[in-house]
């Protein structure tokens, strides 16, 4: 696990998920446009934190979350967030 990785899951953990999956994509996106050096990751979070939540401001609880993170260490976050009960309905 990277450093970044740790980082980005401890940041993650505030939201009490029970399920995290963190992905870390960034050799698919090695020599990328714009890219300034951060990781790319693919984020797969369950939490009830999401219940009556749009799928906006799920994603804006995600980011306030990650913070800083973004401004260094994460080029892009694709982020999947669920209910347990959505997460089910799926896996």
């Amino acid at each position: 696990m990277t450093d970044t990785t740790s980082k980005l899951e401890t940041a993650l953990n505030s939201l009490d998920p029970s399920y995290l999956d963190l992905q870390d994509d960034s050799a698919l996106h090695a020599g990328h446009a714009g890219n300034t050096g951060g990781s790319h990751y693919t984020v797969t979070i369950v939490s009830e934190a999401f219940s009556g939540m749009s799928l906006i401001k799920r994603h804006r609880v995600v980011y306030e979350a990650v913070g800083d993170l973004m401004t260094h260490d994460i080029h892009a976050l694709s982020i999947k967030a669920k209910t347990s009960t959505e997460f089910s309905l799926i896996s």
